[in-house]
């Protein structure tokens, strides 16, 4: 599992904590009162980015270091290891979740989720890459994509709040 560690990894906190931002942009579309500007629809995913970029970096990496060089250890398959990967890192979420915000509410189920979406993430470009198929090409365009709709939804939610 340790090829292209750490390209992996930091592709998997980006594309999560995009993906992050975009989610609470449009539930924050949901949650808005009647009477405000709608400015705070295209605030809202810079802001969360970068704190679930923090989270990410400073407590998922580092735990899913710490699981993969555990798994590897073992030495299972991959039939066994690849969920028991994913799982590992939503049951961590939801843990470190838990000790940060100290309930059970919504955004610990957000941490395990957002983990179970980095280790998916992870897992598939491990297996892109045991195949030879990710280019820096191919990553750009993930990249671009993923930032581009970012930005389109959110001006799409700004544009629907300022007519409707």
């Amino acid at each position: 599992m340790e090829e292209a560690f750490g390209k992996r990894k930091l592709f998997a906190t980006i594309i999560t904590s995009l993906l992050f931002s975009l989610v609470l942009t449009i539930l924050s579309v949901f949650d808005r009162k009647a009477g405000e500007s709608g400015l705070e629809i295209i605030m809202i995913p810079i802001f969360a980015a970068f704190i679930a970029a923090g989270i990410l970096v400073c407590f998922g990496l580092i735990t899913s270091a710490v699981i993969e060089y555990i798994i590897c250890k073992i030495g299972m398959n991959y039939s066994i290891s690849v969920p028991m990967y994913i799982v590992f890192h939503g049951a961590m979420g939801l843990l470190i979740g838990r000790l940060i915000f100290g309930f059970w509410g919504l955004y610990t189920y957000t941490g395990g989720l957002s983990a179970l979406v980095f280790a998916a993430f992870d897992m598939w470009l491990l297996f892109r890459v045991k195949k030879g198929e990710g280019k820096s090409e191919e990553i750009e365009k993930i990249y671009l994509w993923a930032i581009l709709t970012v930005i389109v939804v959110t001006l799409s939610l700004f544009l629907f709040i300022q007519f409707f």
